[in-house]
């Protein structure tokens, strides 16, 4: 309809949602502002994080093409012999808004972190730092994307959960930003369950079920200690840099253990 021709009533319509977009924009920044300054309380209490993208980039999609799989990427570079204690992942307007905890137990000033999450509504996704000096660094992205909390299951549910726990192992090409180092995938079959997920045969939602720890070893050293919930996607992959001592035989261990309290593992050679 020509709004020249359209009666008072929907002219002072069109004319008040035109004007209430940027209120509701503000209040929308508001809501998002307040919803992290909450978070933030309830993860890291009284601590000071400090804005820096050059010590800690996280790469993120504009636009999810999957709510359910959003891939991130995080690269991390500190000076001064400082060193990585722990990443956090969080995803500001998830039910669980922290997606998951980094443990490192070895001193990596230069790092990469690549795993797949899900997003459940237009939030941003924030990977902060916590520095062996105590100072928390932080990088974010506002990702648009919703429903990948209650999306369904990419696989049928029985054969996921006979596949429960298999894992696999692969050593990658060194980045641009790590040339020394090894960058290591580990893809831990499991459903991954969210709870929120509506099973349509049975008409009831489908019980939260999902990996919530990690625990990732080279030859006798512990690299990293991962905890985590259902923000990690169906089927967990998880990229992380490594430096990898010159011996004939390293071995890479992986342990995982889920919401069931049912436990993985699993062990590969690598050449060095």
């Amino acid at each position: 309809m020509n709004r020249l021709n359209q009666s008072p009533l929907s002219a002072l319509f069109y004319c008040f949602a035109f004007m209430a977009t940027p209120a509701l924009a503000q209040q929308t920044a508001a809501d998002d502002a307040g919803r992290w300054e909450n978070v933030k309380a309830a993860i890291f209490k009284q601590a000071s994080i400090q804005e820096d993208d050059y010590s800690i980039q996280l790469e993120a999609p504009k636009r999810a093409y999957d709510a359910a799989i959003v891939p991130i990427k995080v690269n991390v570079s500190l000076e001064n012999e400082e060193y990585v204690e722990k990443l956090y992942i969080v995803v500001d307007n998830n039910p669980a808004p922290l997606a998951a905890t980094f443990k490192f137990r070895t001193r990596q000033s230069k790092m990469e972190i690549q795993t797949r999450i899900r997003i459940n509504e237009y939030t941003n996704v924030r990977a902060i730092a916590q520095t062996s000096s105590g100072d928390y660094l932080m990088s974010k992205a506002f990702v648009k994307a919703s429903g990948g909390c209650s999306a369904p299951m990419l696989s049928d549910q029985e054969a996921a959960l006979a596949r429960a726990g298999k894992m696999k192992f692969k050593i990658g090409e060194s980045s641009e930003q790590l040339p020394h180092s090894s960058i290591g995938q580990i893809l831990i079959s499991h459903p991954n369950n969210s709870g929120m997920q509506f099973d349509q045969i049975s008409r009831n939602y489908i019980p939260a079920y999902f990996v919530n720890q990690v625990s990732v070893r080279l030859d006798d050293k512990e690299l990293f200690l991962l905890e985590t919930n259902f923000s990690l996607s169906e089927n967990p992959s998880i990229h992380f840099s490594f430096d990898l001592e010159q011996k004939p035989d390293s071995v890479i261990s992986v342990k995982a253990i889920d919401s069931n309290n049912s436990s993985y593992e699993n062990t590969w050679k690598i050449k060095g």
